[in-house]
């Protein structure tokens, strides 16, 4: 079979689904999901509003309200006010959810030293391939289509 730019690609991104099952495996270990996951790394930037959280986890604006809403319940998260908006709500991480965020991170890190090198050289050696500033920054990108800017209000 000829290998082409795509065929090239291809197996790139089966590698990227098959860690990402590793990475959905390690999250379940700590207790999350993988939207709760990236919720969590969202809300540990500082207080997120629901499309903010939307946008971070990838899932539609409706969807969020049941991500944030069991990760309340959980203690991962906590609502809280807008300084600039008496209405807003914020979306907090609480310091459960960062104990949560911190091992579901470390059984990230173990499971993918375990695949691609012990040592983490192998793992990082393999990673760095990646690009990950390119790949963030079109993910934005892409989030940014997907689901908008900041709602506007009327008169702010």
């Amino acid at each position: 079979m000829e290998t082409t730019p795509d065929t090239e690609l291809l197996g790139s991104i089966r590698a990227v689904i098959r860690l990402a099952r590793i990475a959905q495996q390690a999250c379940e270990e700590a207790g999350l999901t993988l939207a709760q996951f990236r919720a969590l790394n969202s809300a540990a930037k500082g207080g997120q509003r629901a499309y903010e959280l939307a946008r971070s986890t990838a899932v539609s604006r409706p969807a969020v309200s049941a991500l944030t809403n069991g990760m309340v319940r959980m203690g991962l998260i906590e609502r809280g006010g807008s300084a600039e908006d008496g209405r807003g709500v914020l979306f907090s991480i609480t310091d459960q959810g960062v104990e949560t965020l911190h091992r579901a991170e470390e059984l990230l890190v173990e499971r993918v030293r375990k695949v691609l090198g012990e040592s983490g050289d192998g793992a990082v050696r393999a990673l760095s391939a990646l690009r990950v500033d390119e790949i963030e920054a079109a993910l934005d990108a892409q989030a940014l289509r997907d689901f908008g800017a900041r709602p506007h209000r009327p008169g702010r």
